[in-house]
Parts: C-alpha cells; sequence; structure tokens
C-alpha cells in the first residue's frame, strides 16, 4: 500500500459545536455496546447458575463464556454487512440501524427466563441475542471510527478518535459500577433472581436516545465529498480485499495485544480473581475499575502526543511493554492486597494504552474513504473474532489445563508478539490522506 502525505502544516484546527455534536453521536452506540459486553462477562457466575444445567459450576461457566465467545464469530457478518451499508449509502444510515439493534439485543436478553423455568430454551434464547449483539457489534466501532475520523479537525485525528476507547472504557466503568452496586447492595437470592437484569434493561432508552442523535447527523464532509467526485463504491468487499488486504492483515494483527489484553485482564479479570485467587467480589470488581481509570487517562494522553510525534512509535512500544509486564502483572495479582490487584492490572493496561491511543486514527487512514467503513471493518473483526471473543474462554481453559493461575500471562505474551510483528510492518499514517 502506497500512503499518500500531504506537507506538515502543524495546524490544530478548532473543533465546531457541530462536529462536537456529531462525534459524541457516533460514540454514544460503541458506549451501550461496551457496556453490555461487560455486563455479561462480571454477571458470568450468574447466568452460569441461571441458564445452563446445575451440577458442574465449571463447565456452567465454561458454556457461559463460550457463548461469549460465538458472539464474535458473527462480528465479520456484520462488518461486511454494515460496511457495505456505510460504503455505498453513508454513514449515518448504517451507524442508525447499528444502535437499534444493540439496545434492542441487550435490553432483551433481561427478559430470558431461567433454565429451571423454560429447559433448554433458556440457553438457545441467550445464545440467539448474543448473536444479533455479535452482528451489530461487527459494525459499530468501525462505523464510528470511519464516521468520527472523518469529522474530526485536521491534525487531530488521533485524539479525537480516542474517544472511541474512552467509550468503551466508560462503558466498562459503568458496567462495573452497576455490578458492583446491585452486588453489595441487593440479596445473593434476589441478585440472582431480578437484580441482575435491570442493569441490561437499561441499554434500551440508552439506545433510543442514541438513534435521535444519530438520525440527526449530517454525512461526513470527507465522506460526502469523495462520494460526490468519485461516486459511491460499488463493491466496497470485493475492492478492499483486492485492493486493500495487506492493510486487513495489518490490522488483524495490531487488535490482537489490546483486545487480548482487554478481554482477559477487565472482562474475565474480576471472575479469575473471584475463582482461582478467591478474592472477595467486591475488591475483584473495584481493583478492575481502578485499572480502568488507568487505561482511561493514558489512552488520551498518549493520543495527543501520537498527533504529534506518530502512531507507529506507541504500537511498538506498547507491543513491548504488554510482552515485558504480563508475568510481572499476574506476579502482583498473586500478592491478592488491593493495591497490588489494582497495580497488576494497572501494570499491563499501560501497554494497551499505548496500542488503542493511535489504533482509530491509524486503521482508518490505511484505507481510503471509499472502501474505509468495509476495510476497517473487515480487519478489525478478524482481530477481535481470533483474539478477543475467545480471551475468558481460552484463559479459563489455560488455568484449568495447566493448573497455574499464571498461564494466562502467558497468552497476553503471545498476543503482544503478534501485535509488534504487525506494528512493525505498518507504515506511518501520520500526514496520510485518502
Amino acid at each position: 500500500m502506497t500512503v499518500q502525505t500531504q506537507p506538515a502544516t502543524g495546524a490544530r484546527h478548532r473543533i465546531t459545536s457541530v462536529q462536537r455534536k456529531s462525534i459524541v453521536a457516533a460514540c454514544i452506540g460503541n458506549f451501550i455496546e461496551w457496556y453490555e459486553f461487560v455486563l455479561y462477562g462480571y454477571f458470568a457466575s450468574t447466568i452460569a447458575k441461571l441458564f445452563f444445567p446445575a451440577g458442574d459450576p465449571t463447565a456452567a461457566l465454561l458454556l457461559t463464556f463460550a457463548l461469549f465467545g460465538v458472539s464474535f464469530v458473527v462480528r465479520p457478518l456484520g462488518g461486511v454487512v454494515f460496511g457495505y451499508i456505510g460504503d455505498r449509502h453513508g454513514r449515518r444510515a448504517a451507524l442508525s440501524a447499528i444502535i437499534l439493534l444493540i439496545s434492542l439485543g441487550t435490553a432483551l436478553m433481561a427478559l430470558v427466563p431461567s433454565y429451571a423455568s423454560i429447559g433448554v430454551a433458556a440457553p438457545v434464547l441467550i445464545l440467539v441475542l448474543r448473536l444479533a449483539q455479535g452482528v451489530s457489534a461487527g459494525g459499530e466501532w468501525t462505523g464510528a471510527v470511519a464516521y468520527v475520523i472523518e469529522t474530526a479537525p485536521a491534525g487531530r485525528r488521533a485524539y479525537y478518535g480516542s474517544w472511541q476507547t474512552i467509550t468503551i472504557v466508560l462503558g466498562m466503568m459503568v458496567a462495573s459500577l452497576s455490578a458492583l452496586l446491585f452486588s453489595e447492595v441487593l440479596p445473593p437470592a434476589a441478585l440472582e433472581s431480578w437484580g441482575w437484569r435491570i442493569p441490561f434493561v437499561v441499554a434500551l432508552p440508552l439506545g433510543l436516545i442514541g438513534l435521535y442523535m444519530r438520525l440527526r447527523l449530517d454525512e461526513t464532509p470527507e465522506f460526502a465529498r469523495v462520494a460526490a467526485t468519485e461516486g459511491h463504491e460499488r463493491a466496497p468487499l470485493r475492492s478492499t480485499l483486492r485492493h486493500d488486504w495487506r492493510s486487513i492483515l495489518r490490522v488483524a494483527g495490531l487488535v490482537c495485544s489490546p483486545t487480548m489484553c482487554t478481554y482477559v485482564l477487565l472482562v474475565y479479570g474480576p471472575t479469575f480473581l473471584v475463582t482461582e485467587l478467591s478474592v472477595p467480589p467486591a475488591r475483584a470488581k473495584l481493583a478492575g475499575f481502578g485499572a480502568m481509570v488507568v487505561m482511561m487517562v493514558l489512552t488520551v494522553v498518549f493520543a495527543r502526543v501520537c498527533d504529534r510525534v506518530g502512531r507507529k512509535p506507541f504500537l511498538i512500544a506498547g507491543a513491548i511493554w504488554v510482552l515485558v509486564t504480563a508475568p510481572l502483572g499476574f506476579l502482583l495479582l498473586h500478592r491478592l492486597s488491593f493495591g497490588f490487584l489494582v497495580g497488576g492490572l494497572a501494570l499491563v493496561v499501560i501497554g494497551e494504552a499505548m496500542m488503542l491511543a493511535p489504533q482509530p486514527a491509524i486503521f482508518a487512514e490505511l484505507f481510503p474513504t471509499a472502501r474505509r467503513y468495509s476495510g476497517v471493518g473487515i480487519g478489525y473483526n478478524i482481530g477481535v473474532v481470533l483474539f478477543g471473543g475467545a480471551g475468558p474462554l481460552v484463559a479459563t481453559a489455560v488455568v484449568e489445563a495447566t493448573r497455574s493461575t499464571y498461564a494466562p500471562a502467558g497468552y497476553l505474551m503471545c498476543g503482544a508478539l503478534i501485535s509488534l510483528v504487525a506494528a512493525f510492518v505498518t507504515p506511518e499514517t501520520l500526514r496520510a490522506r485518502s
């Protein structure tokens, strides 16, 4: 791939109120998506009890995380479908449909009866809803990235793109606090009976607000300009596979380590601390919350620097950081005190923040505008399917297979190696222009 360049001006244009509202509207679906995804992880033990046969808690937990992973298998389908809509008919149409699907799928999960009430139909319904969420999620992050990057002021793409990551962390934090609140306030029987369902229902009004905001969006100036001068791409999937396959592979590799860190440390992490290290649930959730705060703050800081010095140095440094600190982080977790729990998780997610900061910008900049939604969608979702959705399941399985609570660190190190290789073969795109 040849990266087109433009002269470095050093200009940092001020954002308008219209741009700011557009970026907020684009990011809100991402918040809902990750809010639900993390809720599922935090309530995994409750879901395992309610929707799978009793008798073997470990098997039920594995099946719960298997459903978590299966929903990722259809994410590329969502990337293809919504990528086609977004590149052919505009970003707004795709993003509006996606947020409705995400919020409905999340809210309906709260209405599924337990295994004791309807038998095998219960996990089947959970699977159907997880698949629907997977399809919508496959187009959400990538479409919002395309919209935000095409809307952001010149010279500040990494910073405004990083708000995609911020909404991920905010969704995770709100889910974490919701799970902690309901777990602490309600007795176990009430939590399992109805309490866990309330945070899922909240996604519906949030989704309706987001839908209203997205229906009022204009197309991005960049997309409108390309559509007016060059026309819409007639077959964006075929074209991006033919012309941009190297960028697709790069994106998939770059996604590997950050998504593994997210799902292993921040989604599966609290469950791991409770089930494997016997940490009290409230302490485990608060430790995860503390690590999220660290990641959110550092991602914004790193993104600002990315707009000055480039994307590639942070991709390389972040992968190396995770490679070195993963075993150290798990060593700290085994000290069990609250400070060491937060420190162990936060130590590793520093490297994740380095990689996440430039990702929205560099992913969008690797593809031309006419094929951007499709190209980012394919590469990102391949990476998430291979390395993200399976994270909790693989982490649980390797602990069971090796009888070692340090085994997930090795898994994270393998992901860091893959992303490091991808970072070295990815061109710098700081001055790229589609």
